[in-house]
C-alpha cells in the first residue's frame, strides 16, 4: 500500500498559514519513507518487497551475501550426456531422460 500523508483541511482564519506549514511538513515526511528511482539517498530497504506475482525485469546484476547470481547461472549446465571439458566453478547437472 502506497505511504500517505495527513492533510490536514484549512478552513480560513488565523490558523491556516500553521496548518499549511504543516501539510507540508507531513508530505515531507511521507516523501522521506520512499524508495528513490533515482537512487538518491536514502534509499535503502528496511522490509520485503513484495512482488504481488510480478516479474523483476531488466535486471542487470541479482547480488546475494556478495555473489553475482546471474553469473553464477552463466556457469550453470544441464544436460542429458556427461560434460565435456569445462572450467573451475562451473556446476553441471545430469538430467535422465
Amino acid at each position: 500500500m502506497a505511504k500517505t500523508a495527513t492533510i490536514n483541511t484549512i478552513s480560513s482564519g488565523y490558523a491556516s498559514q500553521t496548518q499549511l506549514n504543516e501539510n507540508f511538513e507531513n508530505i515531507n515526511t511521507a516523501l522521506s519513507n520512499t524508495l528513490s528511482r533515482d537512487g538518491s539517498l536514502p534509499n535503502a530497504m528496511n522490509a520485503d518487497l513484495d512482488l504481488n506475482n510480478n516479474d523483476l525485469l531488466n535486471v542487470k546484476a541479482i547480488y546475494v551475501d556478495g555473489v553475482n547470481v546471474l553469473n553464477v547461472l552463466d556457469n550453470v549446465t544441464v544436460s542429458t550426456a556427461s560434460p565435456s571439458g569445462g572450467d573451475n566453478g562451473d556446476i553441471w547437472f545430469k538430467v535422465s531422460s
